[in-house]
């Protein structure tokens, strides 16, 4: 049989049913959201924006402001999101920050801890540690302290990109709006001064490398040079006879006399250096030659001569000091104007000396050589060319990487710095009041429906069915007993009720039910039923009237279904088979003492003539008490021979035998009385029975049933209240509950 579908009308009603659950989970979830609003500590949050500058920032490039593609652009944003995530970011913060020491962040007591402390105990780690007999660890080190202060930062801080812009918010949360704020401005400057020194770093290493190179650059320059100084040194007589041009003598001869010129200055500025370095002034004029220098040192002589005869701390001493000191400011100032001066012309001759031993090259290339000579020289000046250009390109790269290295600006700017929150991020109240209600609402329904469809017993016929599989064709409406009776009184007491209508619409279904399976009938005369070894030789059909547990309203159900039946002008017996707890005798009023179970006891010992059927007194019905209740098992004796050949001979002799049975899950009676029935009935009380003892009860019942015998489930103690009798009959009962 297929899931009935829900519609809204099922809903509502299952809504309705679990309305006092639905109302307590809103109420304590509401209860629980309000105490965490009024005992949660503030929360505030604030924001800086960045804005990541796509075009780069090379001062020195002109070409660096171009705009790169969206996708290199996109995954450089998101590269930049991702170094503000990182560790090291992180650590930077809480050492910019000083956040080992913020007790916010920095190191603080668990809620064990505090507990302890409240107590008077112990209960730190080292403390527990001790407890059980372990040494202690000790104070905890410094890398777990910034471990843990990193923890708390990560948790703290958001870092997301605005959508596809270029902007990334640093986001962080603090107790403290003031904290807020400061550590969200601290993280963006960290990481803008990181980027900036990262940048630097990068460029300097660059820039060493390019050293290194630069050394090797200029000393293949030097030894290409020399080389071709070597060559010329060494054939410039044989260049000199075979260019016979007297022009290439005078340049050789230029070149000698400014190199000769150039060591000779150089020797004499070692010299001066060295005088001047040991306060020699006299000799430093000699040497320079400079006759300002001289006369200086021989008035500071002259001083020093004067102030070494004079009383010390007169004043003429202190004249003497002050134009002794003055002279010899002037003397440095003038030694050092002579040095440049050396050092000046020195450079001087070094440019002579290029140009003139660059001249003597192009005179030697131009002249008439031999070719041997002439391609030698070309290349080892080609040598010197290339050796020379790949140096100043070193040379001038290097400068640029030091350039660009001390004035490098970051990638990313703050063109949002955060301000102290002036109302918390959490909690919000607002929304946690609506959230509560919501919460507790969802919630709420979804246990009616766990209860309604998983946990809870069946509350409509619809859920029922849709637990049995199976047909339910009637709800019992809950009614109050007449006075001293029953309820199923009331099929005879009040026959236009809607209690009785319930139980003939069940009997109809039963019966329709019946039909679809067709009119078997026991074969004439005696004989045994194959499935069940029950004597045979009727009609007759088998309802038995079962349920999950007790105190479902099976006995009095199984009674108002035979009375119904009797009621209808059919030969009907019913049976109390509850050999445990049997119920049939004092709902009718009987008070026999011979009964079933006397009959079994004594394995049909007695003769079925001598087992008396009562009358019921409202019905022409037939009912076979149970008689006394049984103190020892019944299992074996409702599956006995004796009960076989009793069954056998009430469908002989009823049309319709009803079978009040024990409950299905706490005794195996039932399972034996199933296999005799041609249809049964499994009362189910409202909201008592759970779904999984339900569909344990059915699986049992299916166990113990014939093939093709009819089954169908009814929901007992239905509450009506609330009901439109309109659409429910109203009108059509005429008397009754």
């Amino acid at each position: 049989m297929e899931t009935p579908g829900m519609d809204p009308k099922d809903i509502a009603a299952l809504l309705g049913r679990q309305r006092r659950l639905i109302l307590a989970t809103m109420a304590l979830v509401f209860a629980l959201a309000f105490l965490h609003l009024l005992t949660a500590t503030p929360v505030y949050r604030a924001s800086t924006l960045l804005l990541v500058d796509g075009r780069g920032s090379n001062l020195l490039d002109p070409s660096s402001g171009e705009t790169p593609q969206g996708a290199v652009l996109n995954a450089r944003v998101d590269g930049e999101v991702e170094i503000l995530r990182s560790d090291a970011t992180a650590l930077a913060v809480i050492e910019a920050a000083g956040l080992i020491r913020d007790p916010e962040f920095g190191p603080r007591l668990g809620w064990i801890e505090k507990a302890g402390i409240a107590l008077g105990l112990d209960l730190s780690p080292d403390g527990l540690r001790g407890l059980v007999g372990l040494a202690p660890r000790g104070p905890r080190d410094g890398a777990e302290l910034v471990g843990a202060a990193m923890a708390r930062l990560g948790e703290a801080v958001t870092i997301r990109r605005q959508d596809q812009t270029w902007l990334i918010a640093i986001s962080v949360a603090s107790v403290s709006p003031q904290s807020a704020a400061r550590i969200a401005n601290a993280y963006a400057a960290t990481y803008i001064r990181r980027q900036v020194e990262a940048k630097t770093q990068a460029l300097l290493g660059a820039r060493d490398v390019l050293s290194a190179q630069i050394a090797t650059a200029r000393s293949q320059l030097a030894q290409a040079e020399a080389g071709v100084e070597d060559f010329i040194a060494a054939n410039l007589a044989r260049l000199e006879a075979e260019s016979s041009d007297p022009a290439i003598v005078r340049l050789r001869q230029d070149l000698e006399a400014t190199r000769t010129r150039r060591a000779e200055d150089a020797a004499r500025l070692a010299a001066a250096a060295g005088a001047q370095a040991e306060g020699a002034w006299d000799e430093m004029a000699r040497t320079l030659g400079d006759a300002a220098l001289e006369e200086l040192a021989r008035q500071r002589s002259d001083l020093a001569r004067r102030l070494a005869g004079v009383a010390d701390g007169s004043a003429e001493a202190v004249d003497l000091a002050r134009g002794l000191a003055q002279i010899e400011d002037d003397l440095a100032l003038r030694a050092d104007s002579a040095l440049a001066a050396v050092r000046s012309g020195m450079d001087d001759l070094d440019l002579r000396a290029t140009a003139a031993d660059a001249r003597l090259r192009e005179a030697l290339v131009r002249s008439g050589l031999p070719a041997d000579l002439l391609a030698e020289l070309f290349e080892l000046q080609q040598a010197a060319t290339i050796a020379r250009s790949q140096y100043q390109t070193l040379l001038a790269r290097a400068q640029d990487m030091g350039t660009l290295a001390n004035i490098q600006i970051a990638d990313a700017r703050v063109v949002s710095e955060a301000l102290p929150p002036d109302t918390p991020a959490s909690p919000n109240r607002r929304l946690g009041i609506v959230l509560g209600l919501a919460g507790g609402l969802a919630l709420g329904i979804v246990l009616a429906f766990l209860r309604e469809y998983h946990v809870g017993g069946a509350m409509s016929a619809s859920q029922l069915r849709n637990v049995l599989q199976a047909r339910v064709p009637v709800s019992v409406p809950r009614v109050t007993p007449p006075e001293g009776g029953s309820p199923a009184d009331l099929v005879a007491l009040a026959p236009m009720s809607p209690y009785a209508e319930t139980f003939r619409k069940l009997r109809a279904a039963i019966d329709t039910g019946l039909g679809r399976q067709g009119d078997r009938a026991w074969p004439d005369g005696a004989g045994t039923d194959t499935d069940t070894g029950r004597e045979t030789g009727g009609s007759g059909r088998v309802i038995i009237a079962c349920s999950a547990l007790p105190a479902e309203g099976k006995t009095s159900c199984a009674l108002a279904l035979a009375r119904t039946y009797a009621l209808a002008g059919m030969r009907t017996l019913l049976v109390d088979a509850d050999l445990r707890k049997p119920g049939i005798a004092r709902r009718i009023g009987a008070s026999s003492t011979t009964g079933l179970l006397d009959y079994l006891l004594h394995q049909g010992a007695l003769g079925a003539a001598t087992l008396e059927t009562a009358e019921d007194p409202l019905s022409p019905l037939a009912v076979l008490t149970a008689g006394e209740r049984s103190t020892v098992p019944t299992g074996q004796l409702i599956d006995s021979r004796a009960f076989h050949g009793l069954l056998g001979a009430a469908v002989r002799s009823f049309d319709i035998v009803v079978l009040d049975s024990p409950p299905l899950l706490p005794v195996v009676d039932a399972r034996y009385l199933a296999r005799h029935a041609d249809a049964a009935v499994l009362v189910v009380r409202q909201g008592l029975a759970t779904q999984g003892e339900l569909r344990e009860a059915l699986g049992q019942l299916h166990e113990a049933m014939r093939p093709g015998a009819f089954l169908c489930g009814i929901l007992s103690h239905e509450d009506r209240t609330g009901r439109r009798q309109g659409r429910h009959g109203g009108g059509y009962f005429g008397d009754g509950p």
